[in-house]
């Protein structure tokens, strides 16, 4: 495991046994041998000359604790309240590793809005929808990988149809990832013309699973953000713990409704 774990530490997809070594703290010899036995299980694959890379046996894996996780009809009474007392369009964007760090669409709860009323082409809503590179949802999941992927995504451009608050400087865009990081939220304006979101992570463990947003035309979301993020990083909270399975859902659902009763009365 320890080895295994280095790999998604290290900077690439490809590593030899010393430096392996010097990740894990384990003798080279000890590192070779467990590399040669992971072999078999395709675990790890062999890339001559004499490195490694992760391989199917450890993807399989992963997708079996993903297959556990509460599917969507269990995000769905979450988003729909979120919705409900922010009047917006609340979405649960999920990590997806394929070909590199995207975001895809697990839920929503549209309210009155839906992805037509972003005004954009079909093309255009997949590349923002698909890049972390665009938008609150995208910083908040990018700032949570591992330094390697979170590295990866700096080096993406800008998809076109992005609107004008896109951060498109990489080192600006850095800087950005580190506030979320220290502040828990993210808040985009203008990165979909017309529009301003507020994110919050959906953590399991130390794993970033996705991520919570709520978009709105810029025009009706209020100057004061402090009953949208609350309300957005409380919906995050409330789907961390389901991912997690570290509190029944019945009684996780009970607690989120009192505290959505007082969003309502807040808004209110």
């Amino acid at each position: 495991m320890l080895v295994e774990r280095a790999f998604t530490r290290l900077s690439g997809p490809v590593h030899g046994p010393s430096e392996l070594a010097a990740a894990t703290g384990l003798d080279t010899t000890v590192v070779y041998r467990i590399l040669q036995s992971g072999l078999t299980s395709s675990t790890f694959v062999k890339v001559p000359p004499g490195r490694y890379r992760l391989g199917p046996g450890a993807a399989q894996v992963g997708i079996h604790a993903m297959a556990a996780t509460p599917g969507p009809q269990t995000a769905q009474p979450v988003l729909d309240r979120l919705s409900r007392v922010l009047d917006g369009f609340a979405i649960l964007w999920v990590l997806s590793p394929y070909g590199g760090p995207r975001k895809a669409h697990a839920a929503s709860s549209p309210g009155r809005y839906g992805f037509d009323a972003l005004g954009l082409t079909a093309t255009q809503l997949v590349e923002l929808g698909q890049s972390l590179r665009v938008g609150a949802s995208g910083r908040v999941i990018a700032a949570h990988l591992p330094p390697p992927m979170a590295a990866s995504v700096l080096t993406e451009h800008v998809p076109a149809g992005a609107g004008p608050g896109a951060i498109a400087d990489p080192a600006m865009f850095a800087a950005a990832l580190q506030r979320v990081r220290e502040m828990g939220y993210a808040v985009a304006r203008g990165e979909v013309f017309g529009w301003t979101s507020v994110a919050a992570p959906v953590m399991w463990g130390e794993a970033v699973y996705g991520a919570v947003t709520v978009l709105k035309p810029s025009s009706l979301m209020p100057r004061d953000l402090s009953l949208p993020i609350t309300a957005t990083a409380g919906a995050a909270e409330r789907l961390s713990l389901l991912v997690s399975g570290t509190e029944p859902i019945r009684s996780l659902e009970d607690r989120s409704m009192r505290r959505i009763q007082v969003g309502d009365r807040v808004a209110a």
